[in-house]
């Protein structure tokens, strides 16, 4: 799998992935970015910024099993509606699973749900602001913007990391 990471001012500013089942190039995380925003390359040391070096740090470490939650500084653009559902994203502890109508109940507008399914699709931050936790109705995948194959790699990950502890942490 590959990791675009994007900063901007000393924030994280935007993520993608791409996978041999989903794939995207470089060219296209730029133009999501849109042309007019100035942002670092992540890979050569010396040109990663302290946040690119960290963000890469934490992802390793997430995908080792040893980290669960990320401590970066996030630049989270959106409409007020949008940040409150992100906001709601990141209060979805590793492991754990929500539904949009959840997610729309707990910003107060429990029909909005479509437009929580919205709100994640717009979310510059996959993986950091978790949209990956969210599912449809009955606990069917809905959708993601890296496809639903890595969705759900992520929540299986999420899912052994978390059983893998709970071993870990039984006395029988």
């Amino acid at each position: 799998m590959r990791l675009y990471l994007a900063e901007r001012d000393g924030k994280l500013w935007s993520a993608g992935f791409s996978d041999g089942v989903h794939p995207r190039t470089e060219d296209e995380f730029e133009w999501r970015l849109g042309k007019e925003t100035r942002w670092r390359r992540c890979g050569s040391e010396a040109t990663d910024s302290e946040t690119l070096q960290n963000a890469v740090k934490q992802v390793n470490e997430y995908f080792a099993g040893r980290r669960q939650a990320f401590d970066l500084p996030l630049a989270l653009r959106g409409t007020t509606f949008q940040l409150r559902v992100w906001e709601e994203l990141t209060a979805i502890p590793f492991g754990g699973k929500k539904t949009y109508g959840d997610i729309a109940e707990a910003v107060g507008l429990p029909t909005a749900f479509r437009a929580v399914g919205n709100a994640n699709g717009r979310n510059n931050l996959p993986l950091f602001v978790p949209c990956h936790r969210v599912l449809a109705a009955g606990g069917k995948l809905g959708g993601y913007t890296g496809g639903l194959g890595l969705k759900s790699r992520l929540l299986a990950h999420e899912a052994a990391v978390s059983a893998a502890g709970a071993r870990a942490m039984s006395f029988t």
